[in-house]
């Protein structure tokens, strides 16, 4: 679709008031003049009237609106008042967070942010906590990242948005409770982009975290654990110098912006696995035997288009994130565990070589797909590996990968290693640093 062959709709983008009854929350949105729009959070628990909810229900509304923001891109935002970290927020997620969006519809990238604050005291609208908090939030989303989080933070409360039987199952193996919040956008959304409106990704995991933070005040609760590796601040695709990042939410700025806007409310925002690559997770979890519960593979969890995977909640093995899973996952698994989990030999089909290719290409796929060259190193590991090397996909990209890897110049062993951890809370940091004996070769492997 380019610019403007989808319905007319003009702005301005206004953020009306929320609505708060019990555990229920509406968000309202406006476009232009006449097209309302109201998305409803449902919360496990009545929301405290306090400085401290009002603030993070604020933060939500801001963030969540990227959703509808897009049907009519880029037009004026019409804020409340908003502290200095809260507009720095808004900016990134409105342009980095929206560039795939704005890139696959033809816009320009960088994508133009134009706030317009209503009159107000901003400062006024800090919220001291009330009280001092402990214990720790792990959002879940079913796959490999926050598995190792919710390992590592055996203490840990486990919650999800919009659960479904993968992260019900996935609980249910840790034997951990399971926290449901429900999110449901307006149906008139759908009807917009049905209407040709412009539709793409968007930054979902600052909404994740921005419900998360509700939560944690609500509950009490000091800190909002994620699982955000170090591999998610690579961009996807350079274009004449501007990155675009399909996990731009998930990247090391995002993370700096969202705490600082968390933290006026008490939480502590923080990814306890950015000093590892995915590789190092992949390897991580399976030698602790928690592979088999996971599915990182986005198809399970569509929200509109319903498909095998959604349907019987198991990972499709045929898309870009579940060959990339598959590659960090197969150096520390054997071949019947990875096509028992992804319910075919990923490696064995020669339609899969260009797929496995295109992870460490100029252009990633837009995709939860992690840094070109840490898949390099991994197709290298299974060329090592006698069980591995004969396969189709990793005897045919073996040479190339070797190359690559050469050239940078790198070894595999670099991308199976704990970076500094002294970005962490203090009390986090050796559970995250222990992970390097994880990571160590088994004796099998040792000359």
């Amino acid at each position: 679709m380019t610019p403007g062959s989808g319905p007319v709709l003009s702005g301005p983008f206004t953020f009306e008031p929320t609505k708060i009854d019990g555990g229920r929350l509406v968000l309202e949105y406006r476009i232009g003049a006449d097209i309302e729009l109201a998305e409803i959070i449902e919360f496990p628990f009545p929301l405290p009237d306090t400085p401290a909810i009002a603030a993070a229900v604020r933060i939500l509304h801001l963030v969540a609106g990227v959703s509808y923001y897009k049907c009519v891109a880029p037009t004026a935002l019409v804020t409340p008042p908003l502290l200095d970290t809260e507009r720095a927020l808004v900016v990134a997620l409105y342009d980095d967070g929206l560039r795939e969006f704005a890139y696959r519809n033809g816009f320009a990238v960088p994508l133009p942010v134009e706030l317009r604050a209503q009159p107000g005291d901003a400062a006024a609208l800090i919220a001291s906590p009330g009280s001092a908090r402990e214990g720790a939030l792990i959002p879940v989303g079913g796959g490999k990242d926050s598995a190792l989080v919710a390992d590592l933070v055996p203490d840990g409360r486990l919650m999800t948005v919009n659960p479904t039987g993968a992260h019900e199952r996935f609980a249910a193996s840790l034997g951990r409770p399971l926290l449901d919040v429900t999110r449901r956008l307006d149906p008139r959304l759908r009807e917009l982009v049905e209407a040709g409106a412009p539709n793409g990704h968007v930054p979902v995991t600052a909404i994740t975290s921005a419900i998360a933070a509700i939560v944690a005040v609500g509950l009490d609760i000091r800190d909002v654990v994620m699982g955000l590796e170090r591999s998610a601040s690579e961009p996807s695709l350079v274009v004449d110098g501007v990155e675009i990042n399909h996990q731009f939410s998930k990247s090391q700025r995002a993370e700096d912006l969202l705490a600082a806007v968390f933290a006026p409310l008490g939480v502590r925002y923080f990814s306890l696995l950015r000093p590892l690559t995915e590789l190092a997770i992949g390897t991580s979890l399976t030698r602790r035997g928690l592979a088999d519960e996971i599915v990182s593979c986005n198809r399970v969890f569509t929200v509109w288009n319903d498909t095998t995977a959604s349907r019987e909640q198991r990972p499709c093995g045929e898309c870009a994130k579940c060959l990339f899973t598959a590659l960090m996952l197969a150096p520390s698994l054997g071949p019947d565990a990875v096509r028992d989990h992804f319910g075919h030999a990923v490696f064995d089909e020669p339609g899969n070589v260009e797929g496995v290719r295109a992870l460490w290409s100029e252009e990633k796929p837009f995709d939860c797909v992690g840094e070109r060259m840490e898949s390099v190193a991994a197709l290298t590991l299974l060329a090592d590996q006698p069980t591995w090397a004969s396969r189709t996909v990793v005897a045919s990209l073996a040479p190339e990968a070797r190359a690559l890897l050469a050239a940078k110049p790198a070894t595999a062993a670099e991308y199976l290693r704990v970076d500094p951890v002294d970005g962490l809370p203090a009390e986090y940091r050796d559970r995250v640093r222990d992970l390097a004996t994880d990571l160590a070769p088994e004796p099998s492997d040792a000359p």
